[in-house]
């Protein structure tokens, strides 16, 4: 049976990556993979990649996801697609290195927005379209379960991603749309752009695998967490045994 799914910030790193395994795994040509992005190059390249048998799958909607209102625009754009949805994968996530000290009330605010308040609402706004058996995953992180030192707001902002998880349960009783969090460390994505090799050095050694995960990695697990009918309401965490030692 088709399926209408929905990904946020699907255009590069784990995002893109999740829309590739969504696309191989498909097997019926009415399924429909709405990807918001808001880099133009980084669209137009994802497009030039996809088969045309996976471009006439997708739909890539522009959103500045970082605002309530690029969010409701969003909401809007997708509803004229289809008022029924069996998938939600909410990837959108921004952070900061500025230490605590240099933090105005701008960034706090900008960075919990777009990690944790713009999701819930966009959640909110599409909780009435979920198809019975649907799924959402909130993409967390490892930092918002540990102490993360070099960005307390990022650290915060995922700590709550991954309690809402859990009470959205709570929400969304009786619908049977399963939600959960998906947890990666340190995954190798155009984010970790400019990293020294004393740095990559230096977490290695906190991982009992010793490398940063590769962003196909997390793609399966939350694939396989989504055509997993039984988890609900888990955090999943995929950090190769980090800070093992």
């Amino acid at each position: 049976m088709s399926k209408t799914m929905i990904l946020t910030s699907g255009t590069s790193g784990i995002g893109k990556s999740i829309a590739m395994k969504i696309l191989k795994e498909s097997t019926d040509n009415n399924d429909r993979l709405i990807i918001n992005y808001f880099e133009e190059d980084q669209m137009t390249q994802m497009t030039e990649e996809l088969s045309e048998t996976d471009r006439n799958k997708v739909t890539f909607l522009y959103a500045d996801m970082s605002t309530y209102e690029g969010m409701e625009q969003f909401v809007s754009d997708v509803l004229k697609i289809s008022d029924k949805i069996d998938w939600l994968i909410c990837n959108t996530a921004i952070g900061t290195y500025k230490k605590f000290e240099e933090y105005d009330y701008e960034i706090w605010e900008k960075i919990l927005r777009t990690n944790l308040s713009v999701p819930t609402f966009m959640i909110q706004k599409l909780k009435p379209h979920f198809n019975q058996g649907g799924k959402i995953i909130l993409m967390g992180s490892l930092a918002g379960s540990l102490s993360y030192s070099s960005s307390l707001v990022y650290s915060v902002s995922k700590a709550g991603v991954h309690h809402l998880a859990k009470c959205l349960l709570k929400e969304f009783d009786g619908q049977y749309v399963s939600i959960n969090a998906v947890a990666p460390s340190f995954v190798q994505t155009p984010w970790q752009n400019g990293r020294s090799q004393e740095s990559y050095d230096r977490i290695n050694k906190k991982i009992n695998l010793h490398r940063f995960a590769e962003a196909d990695e997390v793609a399966k697990l939350v694939y396989d967490t989504l055509t997993n009918d039984f988890i609900n309401g888990a955090l999943l965490e995929i950090s190769g045994g980090y800070d093992y030692f």
